[in-house]
C-alpha cells in the first residue's frame, strides 16, 4: 500500500487521564510497524490529519495506543469521537531512538517533560524487553500533580524513577522541581550514558547548558523533536528544521547534529496553545 494511503483503523478504547489529555487504542486493519521515537499519521475524515508518536508497544492483535493533548481543530474533533469510531493510520514515519546504541551503553537516562512521558513510556518499555538491559535511570517532571500521566506505572517497572511536579499542592507528597533536576546528581554515570529526551521546547535548553559541564558525548544525547511533523514523508516542506526535515531526518535528533549544522531549537518560552480549552485564553 502507497506510504500516501490511510490505513482504516478502529478506537478500540478511550481513557481520559486528565481533561486534557486521553489515551486512544488503535486497531489497524493491515499491520503498521514503528520503533520507540517514529510517528504514525492519524487522519479524521475531513476534518484533516496529525502526527502522534505511539506510545506503547504493539500488541499481539496489532493495536497500540497514542496520548492526544488538546491542542488543536483536530485534537478537538479526535476529543469528542466515541470508541468503535474509524480513523486513518499511516506509518511509521522517521528516525526513531537509536535502541540498539542504548542497548550497549551501561546506563541509559531518560527525560521527559510533560506530554513528552507518552513516547518515552514505549522507549522504557522495549528496553526493558531485553534480558540484559542497561541501567534506566527516569526523570518525569509535569506542572501539577494532577496531569501526571502514567506515573504508577513507571513506579512499579525495573528502572530508578524519579516522578516530579514543580508546582506541587498541599497534598503532594512526592519529590518537588523538575525532570532535568537529575542530570547534575548523575555526573558519574554519564560517560558510559545514552540520554534520551522529549519535553517542551525549554527542557532542552536546560539539558543542553547543563551536559556542556558533563562527561557525556553529544553524539549520545538524543532529542524528539515530534511536534515539527506535517506530512510525514518529507513532501509539504512544513518540516524544515534549517537545512534537515524533521519528518525524514528526524524526528529524534543528537545533540551533535543539531549544533553541528546549527538547528536553532531551543526556546526559553514555549507559547501554549489553549484557545480550544474551555475558559482558557493565553496571554
Amino acid at each position: 500500500m502507497s506510504i500516501y494511503t490511510p490505513i482504516p483503523a478502529k478506537i478500540v478504547k478511550i481513557s481520559q487521564p486528565f481533561g486534557y489529555v486521553k489515551i486512544f487504542k488503535i486497531l489497524p486493519q493491515k499491520p503498521i510497524w514503528f520503533e520507540p521515537g517514529q510517528f504514525i499519521m492519524l487522519s479524521l475524515f475531513p476534518d484533516g490529519e496529525a502526527a502522534f508518536t505511539p506510545c506503547s508497544k504493539i500488541d499481539e492483535d496489532g493495536s497500540f495506543e497514542i496520548a492526544v493533548n488538546l491542542v488543536g481543530k483536530l485534537t478537538k474533533k479526535l476529543h469528542n469521537i466515541k470508541e468503535h469510531t474509524y480513523v486513518g493510520i499511516r506509518g511509521g514515519f522517521g528516525i526513531g531512538f537509536p535502541v540498539k546504541k542504548m542497548l550497549n551503553s551501561k546506563n541509559v537516562i531518560i527525560i521527559a517533560g510533560g506530554i513528552g512521558v507518552a513516547p518515552l513510556r514505549y522507549l522504557v518499555h522495549v528496553l526493558l524487553s531485553y534480558n540484559n538491559h542497561p541501567k534506566i535511570y527516569f526523570s518525569y517532571s509535569i506542572h501539577t500533580p494532577s496531569k501526571l500521566l502514567f506515573a504508577n506505572e513507571f513506579k512499579g517497572l525495573d528502572i530508578e524513577s524519579h516522578i516530579l511536579v514543580s508546582h506541587p499542592n498541599s497534598r503532594w507528597r512526592g519529590e518537588v522541581g523538575r525532570a532535568t533536576d537529575i542530570l547534575e546528581k548523575l555526573q558519574d554515570v554519564c560517560k558510559n550514558s545514552t540520554l534520551a529526551v522529549c519535553g517542551p521546547p525549554p527542557m532542552f535548553l536546560t539539558v543542553e547548558k547543563i551536559v556542556k559541564s558533563m562527561p557525556i558525548d553529544t553524539k549520545n544525547i538524543f532529542f524528539s523533536l515530534e511536534r515539527k511533523m506535517r506530512c510525514g514523508v518529507g513532501k509539504c516542506g512544513h518540516c524544515y528544521m534549517g537545512s534537515i526535515q524533521t519528518c525524514t531526518e528526524g524526528p529524534v535528533i543528537s545533540l551533535d547534529e543539531i549544533e553541528r549544522k546549527h538547528l536553532h531549537i531551543f526556546r526559553e518560552y514555549e507559547p501554549f496553545l489553549t484557545k480550544f480549552r474551555e475558559g482558557k485564553r493565553h496571554p
